[in-house]
This record gives structure tokens, sequence and C-alpha cells, in this order.
């Protein structure tokens, strides 16, 4: 049976899991970064490989046949070594991404976090912060604004005062 390596713990990569589940061996790979994860259905994978090198050395290990990038778009590192890996070994490598945000008139954007906590004030003063819990502590000095922030596990850092 073919082997299969899905990278990503995204909602897209549970789906295609378990739709190939059945059809071919399928092992997914979860950065192990939520306490409490979502389990897909088949064999999981959970932390880093190495990079790129160890990436390869574990795709040569496990016989895999086939990678599916289905991490979340904000993972560039992972996808940089899953190219990286797929071209040293001779994987084929598909890159599953959900479609991104259309811009729209009056949204104002940000190249990093702390241009985003620098803009925030003139912007308004509720925010719905959904960067994830790591990088809350850019925003811990906006003690004038008032937060709903979205994390999957409760954050360690300093953050803002949150509701």
């Amino acid at each position: 049976m073919r082997r299969v390596l899905i990278l990503g713990g995204t909602a897209e990569a549970r789906a295609l899991a378990a739709e190939l589940s059945g059809r071919v061996h399928v092992v997914s790979s979860l950065a192990g970064r939520v306490r409490d994860p979502r389990l897909p259905v088949g064999e999981v994978h959970v932390g880093g490989f190495g990079g790129a090198e160890g990436l390869a050395a574990w795709l040569s290990a496990g016989r895999i046949d086939a990678v599916v990038d289905a991490t979340h778009p904000f993972a560039a590192r992972m996808t940089a070594s899953a190219v990286e890996a797929c071209r040293t070994t001779g994987t084929p490598l598909l890159v599953l991404r959900r479609p991104g945000w259309a811009h729209r008139p009056g949204w104002r954007q940000a190249g990093s976090l702390e241009e985003a906590a620098r803009l925030l004030p003139s912007v308004g003063s509720r925010v719905f912060l959904t960067t994830g819990r790591r990088s809350m502590p850019v925003f811990a000095g906006l003690t004038d604004l008032w937060f709903l922030a979205r994390s999957v596990d409760p954050p360690s850092h300093p953050f803002p005062e949150i509701s």
C-alpha cells in the first residue's frame, strides 16, 4: 500500500487524512504545539523532524511515496523543509492551502506583528486577536485596548488583558 505523509494539524489536513484512509497508508504529522490536539485518522507523528535533512531521512526510512503539505499558511519554515526534503529524496510534494483573505476597503495591512501592535491604537479600541498564543507578548503592552483572543491552548506568556 502506498504511504502518504500529511504535514499539518489543520482542518483540511484532518479531512484529507479521513478521505485517504483505506486507500493509502496515511501518516499525519503534527507540530506538537497544541496540548491536546484533534487527532486525524491513521498513524500520527508528533513533533519535528530536524529540519530538511531530518525530514529527508525520515521520508526515506519510512518509505514515504508522497507528501502533502497541509500546514497552516504561516508555517513557512515547515514548507521550506518539505520542499527541500522532497527535492532531495525525489518524493512528490503537493501543497494544499486554504484560500487567503481578500483585501476589503477600509482594511489596513501590517508587515509584521510588531507593526500591527503599533497600528492598533489608531484603528479602534476592541481587538479580536487570532495570531496564536506564542505571539501574544507582542500585544501585552497595549493596555488601553480591549482584547478577545482566540487560542487553542491558554497562553503561558505575558498577554494583553483579554476577555
